[in-house]
């Protein structure tokens, strides 16, 4: 099975993906925050991305070439193992790898103003671990540089710095619309995992 590029793939996946993401992302806010947070237009930016991360193989399919793995944050990933990740039935399930996997993540700006805008972060962040193995993040930014169009955000609960660089036009100029300080709520869709080693 030969798994297609991530360029060839990302098209039609962002459109999935941000259909899914539309709809995971929009559960009704408190009643108290509804009436008081005010309203503010979001940004939508969508980046390509390759990760490599410490994983345990929770599932392995060496026919259909597929593998589901746990993160060390409790993400779970479930994708398509392309001809470069060699064959995959040198591993079993419980094994611990090194794993590298394209992914799109698409990142939704959350600013609100308003009394109710603290507590309706708080709602967004309150389910961490849930959170964490569907793919959903909630972040801060703390740099934008629109020089080499990239953001770089910050895990408020863990800590976790990650830079992102914009390659489309498209999502260069909604680049421009995020600013320091704003909170950041996106979803990570992986696409193909593209190595694997057993971990050392």
């Amino acid at each position: 099975m030969t798994i297609r590029p991530i360029k060839t793939a990302l098209g039609a996946t962002l459109v999935g993906t941000a259909l899914a993401f539309a709809s995971i992302l929009a559960g009704p806010l408190p009643a108290a925050a509804q009436s008081k947070v005010e309203a503010v237009p979001r940004a939508g930016v969508s980046f390509a991305n390759t990760v490599t991360t410490r994983g345990t193989i929770t599932a392995i399919n060496p026919v259909t070439r597929s593998i589901t793995f746990t993160t060390p944050n409790g993400a779970s990933i479930d994708a398509a193992a392309a001809d470069s990740a060699g064959k995959l039935d040198r591993f079993a399930v419980g094994s611990v790898v090194d794993v590298t996997y394209n992914e799109i993540v698409n990142v939704l700006n959350l600013r609100q103003k308003g009394p109710g805008s603290q507590m309706a972060r708080r709602d967004a962040m309150k389910d961490a671990a849930a959170d964490a193995a569907a793919g959903r993040f909630t972040k801060t930014v703390v740099g934008v540089d629109l020089a080499a169009n990239k953001v770089t955000l910050v895990d408020s609960a863990g800590g976790e710095v990650r830079t992102y660089a914009a390659t489309e036009v498209s999502t260069q100029e909604m680049l421009k619309k995020l600013k320091v300080g704003d909170t950041i709520i996106g979803l990570r869709t992986p696409l193909s995992v593209t190595a694997i080693q057993p971990a050392k």
